[in-house]
């Protein structure tokens, strides 16, 4: 079951717009489009993957009025295709918005992540409406759909003329996290597990760290052109290695730290400030002292 995992980084303040903006699709590749978050915190990028049969949503945004969005700008770009929705995992961002979908929409999860959503969705979303007014009017009238399909460890969606692998590869940021991957474009829809250039939220309730840094080598050997990250900006293959080459410094330092008997809490206000001179480039390094945390719960 699922435990409490981290809030979208933000969450907590007012999001002047938490939904998904219309008349806002941009192509990432021949079947890929985009609804970019905008920088907003609680919003996430959006995917559509469009074939000649049928459409894939990834996510569906914060609330019904996000989910309404989704679904006609994927069915003005499917030509009202049959429409099929995954989500990256339990959190509102991501499912509150699927009662917006069509009837007939078909949405797929796996194994892990229905239990997270009927565990803890509802929770999340509770929790969410009091954190600001903007919030509360985004997910009234919420009416949490179930999952029409679950798999185990894959999904496989031919949608005319192009593939759709939905890949779970094990508790990570929650149970239940997937990952979209394109193979005739080269796109990934890297979910949780890519950043661009900003620390990962990786909070107090993260189900595996551990988990987390090994299936970078599996989102490597899938070889994507294109990384289509759950928020910010996207960017190319180079962001596998590059994350995975701080967290393991992280990881490794953090172990250092602990054998030398420091606390999870010294260790992580000391790596904050060596790291944030080390990595310059990567934003958020207030999200260190949780990363440590984790690594200090996990054994070695």
């Amino acid at each position: 079951m699922a435990q409490e995992a981290p809030a979208p980084p933000g969450a907590a303040a007012a999001t002047p717009n938490p939904f998904v903006v219309q008349d806002n699709v941009k192509r990432v590749s021949d079947h890929v489009w985009a609804i970019p978050d905008g920088g907003r915190f609680g919003v996430p990028n959006v995917g559509i993957i469009v074939g000649s049969r049928a459409t894939l949503v990834l996510d569906t945004g914060m609330g019904p009025k996000s989910g309404e969005v989704d679904a006609r700008e994927a069915q003005k770009l499917g030509k009202n295709n049959l429409i099929y929705l995954t989500t990256t995992d339990f959190r509102p961002e991501h499912v509150s918005g699927g009662q917006s979908f069509p009837p007939n929409s078909v949405w797929i999860v796996p194994e892990a992540q229905k239990a997270d959503i009927e565990e803890s969705t509802m929770k999340f979303l509770d929790s969410f409406v009091k954190r600001s007014p903007e919030l509360a009017d985004a997910l009234k009238d919420v009416k949490l759909r179930s999952p029409d399909v679950v798999f185990h460890d894959e999904a496989i969606l031919d949608l005319g003329g192009v593939t759709a692998q939905i890949i779970w590869y094990g508790p990570a940021v929650t149970h239940g996290d997937i990952v979209v991957f394109v193979p005739e474009d080269g796109v990934l829809l890297s979910g949780n597990f890519l950043q661009n250039k900003s620390y990962p939220g990786m909070g107090e309730s993260t189900v595996s760290a551990a988990n987390w840094l090994s299936v970078f080598d599996k989102l490597e050997a899938l070889r994507p052109r294109i990384i289509f990250t759950n928020h910010g900006q996207f960017g190319d293959a180079s962001l596998i290695p590059r994350e995975r080459e701080v967290l393991r410094d992280l990881q490794q330092s953090a172990r250092e730290l602990k054998a030398q008997g420091k606390t999870a809490e010294e260790a992580g206000q000391i790596l904050t400030g060596q790291f944030d001179v080390k990595y310059p480039d990567i934003k958020g390094p207030t999200a260190i002292p949780a990363i440590v945390r984790r690594f200090y719960a996990e054994p070695q």
